[in-house]
C-alpha cells in the first residue's frame, strides 16, 4: 500500500512539474519576452535564455520524478533530492521577484512536497 502511495504521489509530482513547465515557457514567451518595451538584441536572447531554459529544466525533473518510481531506493533518494532542491529554488526566486504575488512559487512548492512525501512513505 506505501509503496503505491508513493509511486502517485511521485507521478502527481512530476506530472505538475511538466505542466509547470511547459506554462511557464509559454506565459514567459508570451507575457514577459515578447511585450518587452525595446530591451536590446542581447537582453532580449537572456530573457529567451531564461525562460526556455527554467523551462526545460524543470520539465527534465518532472519526467525523472514520473520515472522515479522505476527505479532502485538510491536512485529514487537522489532523483528527489536533486529536482527538490531545483524546484526549491525556482520557487524561491519567483517568490522574490514577484514578491509573492505570482502563482508560480506555490506551484513549485506543491510539487516540492508531494515528491519529498512521495520519498519518505516508500
Amino acid at each position: 500500500m506505501e509503496h503505491a502511495v508513493s509511486t502517485v504521489l511521485l507521478i502527481t509530482s512530476g506530472v505538475l512539474g511538466m505542466v509547470i513547465a511547459c506554462i511557464h515557457g509559454w506565459l514567459g514567451e508570451k507575457r514577459v519576452v515578447a511585450p518587452a518595451a525595446h530591451p536590446s538584441r542581447a537582453a532580449k536572447r537572456v530573457m529567451h535564455a531564461i525562460m526556455f531554459l527554467s523551462a526545460v529544466y524543470w520539465f527534465i525533473g518532472g519526467a525523472a520524478l514520473t520515472l522515479a518510481p522505476l527505479m532502485d531506493a538510491s536512485q529514487k533518494g537522489l532523483i528527489i533530492w536533486i529536482v527538490s532542491a531545483m524546484y526549491t529554488s525556482g520557487a524561491a526566486a519567483n517568490f522574490w521577484a514577484t514578491r509573492g504575488r505570482h502563482f508560480g512559487w506555490m506551484l513549485l512548492t506543491l510539487a516540492t512536497g508531494l515528491a519529498i512525501v512521495g520519498g519518505l512513505v516508500s
